[in-house]
């Protein structure tokens, strides 16, 4: 939030703030203070516990349509996005008590101001967490001077019905202040002032949601943001009762703080109101609402793409695996129904479980099978994809090989399947078969069930070429063919 301090204050506090954050330019923008960084209340060690201020950012109006301005009653509800629910309005008392206790001159005075007050300021400022910025300001007289201020609405208006506001700031070059004057512009964005007891008992209000009207778990515990004495409420500090449901199948759990939606219960935002007591004092109590929002089913069939071989067949893909219903796997949420097939192939099949099955020796090509699934709770919510299957042969490569060896020495120096694939794997014995296409060569042999190749020894130095053949053992058909060459020297 970034506060801006235009030229609106008006008498004592007017002629105060004016001459120590205007100076000559009348303006300062206070340096945004980022609301992911985590600031604590301050506790101001005379039974008020305060909401930093500089967060808030509210109209003096904005902030009467939530809050009583008589310093006692809590406020209730939410205003310009901020939750002021159980919050305290300070008075223009109640500040200058809370001023005081930094800088004692505050107890006979609404305005105090110069070098004399810059530790007390700084203090104040500190404890509030309010954010060191550079002055924008031209010129010689503030040019690069740091500053600290904070500002904010108190519930009191004076006699001519203008609100006042407390503010406090430290300057490089004029020192401390202290002010809790009138501002008659009520519809100015600012800080504000808000306390309450730091021993109190407060509910605070809650979200939760579960997918599906199935129902669920919307919020695990409503006590995680409740407080009592300063602390997290507990089960063995405050007990939970529930106050009204805007639905009979959202209840709470008095016995884990939990909120949860009975299946079925239809699509919708729903309130939940609780009630915590403190078990020390079974008159303190507070309430809160939980707000449940029930979403209503969906259902998402999602293409899928598979590639099966005719030599094997079998199920190419199963189309519910990465199909959804609210959140969850389709499977056994879903009816499955069949659409079309295009081109038809009688050869391919859809199966009750959603498997894509391929009979062996289909034709080859790609053919897209649509479907259908309809959720069981409501046929009426259905969803339509496409798998596309691709029928082809395996993929299938001899390699050549190149192997020198001794002409004179028997040995086994290569062996064919070596770096040959299949179906982008190794090709095996177990996957292909090895044929020789060559003549036999005399001391050269090819072992057809292994790939090895052996040469015997005082075979004729040379270069000698063996071709070989591998097919797939499923579809002798599919094949691919390769060259040896065998290199023989006499060394």
């Amino acid at each position: 939030m970034s506060i801006k301090c235009s030229g609106l204050f008006t008498r004592s506090f007017a002629k105060t703030f004016t001459s120590i954050v205007f100076l000559s330019l009348g303006l300062i923008s206070f340096s945004v203070i980022s609301q992911a960084q985590t600031f604590t209340n301050v506790n101001d060690g005379h039974g008020k516990e305060w909401r930093l201020p500089q967060f808030i950012g509210l109209s003096w109006n904005q902030a009467a349509t939530v809050c009583p301005q008589d310093g006692v009653t809590r406020c209730t509800g939410s205003v310009g996005g901020v939750n002021l629910d159980n919050w305290i309005w300070a008075t223009d008392a109640q500040v200058l008590q809370l001023m005081s206790y930094y800088e004692p001159a505050m107890l006979t005075n609404r305005s105090v101001s110069g070098f004399q007050y810059s530790t007390s300021a700084g203090n104040f400022l500190n404890a509030f967490h309010a954010q060191i910025f550079t002055n924008p300001c031209t010129g010689y007289i503030c040019s690069g001077d740091s500053s600290q201020s904070i500002i904010g609405w108190t519930a009191t208006r004076d006699s001519y019905g203008s609100p006042f506001m407390g503010a406090s700031s430290l300057l490089s070059f004029s020192g401390g202040s202290f002010s809790v004057s009138a501002n008659s512009n009520a519809a100015q964005a600012s800080g504000v002032w808000l306390w309450r007891d730091p021993n109190g008992l407060y509910a605070n209000d809650d979200s939760g949601m579960v997918a599906s009207p199935a129902g669920g778990t919307a919020l695990s515990n409503v006590l995680a943001n409740d407080t009592i004495g300063g602390a997290t409420a507990t089960l063995s500090s405050v007990f939970i009762t529930q106050v009204s449901s805007s639905n009979p199948g959202i209840s709470v759990n008095a016995g884990n703080g939990s909120v949860n939606v009975a299946g079925p219960t239809p699509a919708g935002t729903y309130s939940l109101v609780y009630r915590i007591c403190s078990y020390a004092n079974v008159n303190v109590c507070d309430d809160a609402a939980v707000s449940v929002l029930v979403k209503p089913y969906t259902i998402d069939a999602v293409n899928d793409n598979a590639t099966i071989s005719p030599s094997v067949g079998g199920s190419a893909v199963n189309v519910l695996s990465n199909d959804t219903f609210s959140g969850g796997g389709a499977a056994g949420n879903v009816s499955l129904s069949f659409v079309s097939m295009s081109p038809n192939n009688s050869d391919i099949t859809l199966g009750s479980n959603g498997s894509v099955n391929v009979a062996r020796g289909s034709a080859l090509g790609t053919f897209a099978l649509t479907y259908r699934i309809c959720a069981n709770v409501d046929p009426t919510l259905c969803d339509t994809a496409t798998a596309t299957i691709t029928v082809q042969k395996y993929l299938i490569d001899a390699v050549d090989d190149y192997v020198r060896a001794s002409s004179k020495i028997g040995s086994s120096p290569l062996n064919v399947l070596t770096n040959d694939r299949f179906n982008n794997g190794a090709a095996t014995p177990a996957l292909v078969k090895i044929t020789q296409v060559s003549a036999v060569t005399p001391g050269i042999t090819l072992n057809t069930s292994t790939g090895l190749v052996t040469i015997a020894s005082r075979t004729t130095s040379g270069l000698y070429n063996l071709v070989y053949k591998i097919c797939e053992i499923n579809d002798l058909t599919n094949c691919d063919t390769a060259t040896a060459v065998i290199e023989l020297s006499g060394r």
